[in-house]
């Protein structure tokens, strides 16, 4: 399947354009298009992806929070299986000193140190089991679920602290050139000491469409917020994935925001490397 569980399998990484929108690149990206597709047979795989992400946005107080990712994923393919492991390296500038929730957007009313704030982000880990199209009559089923570890350092104020958890399930229907899709997703959310999160629902809607050797990825996402304090995020997101050589596929990307809960903008680059 070229695109997978948007929204809701890096939800737990924190950054905003990243764990919205990344995930289902990565996996075009993994997976192969054009070339690298046709690269190996092997029902195992082995690929590395790093990147940057850059987000701003206000998110409903004064001043704009400026966020800066630097993703670096492990991910293992084993038959219908896809196990994901991901750290992110994090600069978060932010004049007037929030927290970052759990979904990688600050928390309205809950203050951490401000200025400059940077250093590794959570793990996250994850798996997709993947269904073909040919036992659902056409229709492509993929299952996941995530868990993000509290491993950052506390001092740091880059994450909630806590152990989150995530589900989702990713409709998709490849027709021609194009792959209409939907997803939903279900995040359960720790308790960190001094901050009401709520569980929330992700969900997705868009298509992909094959130019070539060349993907591209165009969505509405949909995300409610974790907190009373903060809005729900809307945002457009629109990508294209290609293969760079055998090995190397590139990936870049931009989301625009249409809410309060979402940054204004958010633009940014993958390289996957298939190791196996």
């Amino acid at each position: 399947m070229i695109r997978s569980t948007l929204g809701v399998t890096l939800a737990l990484v924190a950054a905003p354009a990243w764990a919205q929108s990344a995930e289902p690149v990565a996996d075009a990206t993994a997976q192969g298009v054009g070339p690298v597709a046709e690269a190996t047979d092997s029902p195992f795989g082995l690929s590395f992806s790093t990147g940057v992400d850059f987000s701003s946005g206000d998110y409903g107080a004064a001043d704009k929070t400026k966020i800066l990712v630097v993703p670096f994923s492990l991910r293992a393919s084993v038959g219908n299986g896809r196990l994901t492991a991901t750290v992110p390296y994090l600069r978060i500038d932010s004049p007037g000193g929030v927290r970052l929730g759990p979904d990688g957007r600050p928390l309205p009313g809950v203050p951490a140190g401000s200025g400059v704030r940077k250093g590794l982000g959570d793990l996250s880990l994850g798996y997709t089991h993947s269904i073909p199209g040919e036992a659902l009559g056409g229709v492509e089923l993929d299952l996941g679920g995530r868990v993000k570890l509290p491993t950052s350092a506390e001092g740091r104020q880059l994450g909630t602290g806590k152990t989150d958890f995530a589900v989702s399930a990713d409709l998709s229907y490849p027709s021609g050139l194009f792959a209409p899709f939907v997803t939903v997703g279900y995040r359960f959310l720790g308790d960190p000491e001094g901050v009401d999160l709520q569980n929330s629902f992700t969900g997705s809607a868009g298509t992909t469409f094959q130019l070539g050797t060349t993907v591209a990825i165009l969505s509405y996402d949909y995300s409610e917020a974790s907190s009373d304090l903060a809005e729900d995020g809307h945002e457009l997101f629109a990508a294209l994935s290609g293969p760079a050589s055998s090995r190397l596929n590139w990936t870049v990307y931009g989301i625009a925001g249409l809410s309060e809960g979402s940054p204004d903008f958010g633009v940014g680059a993958l390289l996957t490397f298939r190791l196996y």
